[in-house]
């Protein structure tokens, strides 16, 4: 049977595509580039040479997938949370921390145009204690 083998995009519907984007850039560090053609926003995340590109998009909000219907929440992985949520509260953002979990520590946050974000630690199996 064929199955799903890892994300191949990321694509957000805003009403203030521009801003949307910016915010994504500033405050999670993922950068974007204003398609002429399509009019919309796109990027990667995840390009280092083990991980394969994940395309991120911000379109405009047109049609049933108007933005605020919440129905989706991306989770990003991290290298340092305590780092990313010191950074994020810096610019401003308010952050939710979660209780740790035997496979990793989270943390909550929302874009401006309410889309909740999972931030995401992976513990090495050591520190999850299973050596």
């Amino acid at each position: 049977m064929a199955k799903i083998e890892g994300v191949g995009a990321v694509i957000l519907h805003a009403a203030d595509p521009a801003a949307l984007a910016k915010w994504y850039e500033e405050r999670l560090g993922i950068e974007t580039e204003f398609s002429e053609n399509e009019g919309c926003f796109y990027g990667q995340v995840g390009d280092a040479p083990e991980q394969e590109a994940v395309l991120f998009g911000i379109l405009p909000a047109k049609g049933p997938l108007a933005p605020g219907t919440h129905a989706v929440m991306i989770n990003y992985r991290v290298d340092d949370l305590d780092g990313f949520i010191a950074g994020l509260e810096q610019r401003g953002v308010a952050v939710k921390r979660l209780a740790d979990e035997s496979f990793g520590r989270f943390a909550h946050i929302h874009d401006p145009e309410g889309n909740p974000i999972e931030i995401w630690e992976p513990l090495a199996p050591a520190e999850a204690g299973e050596e």
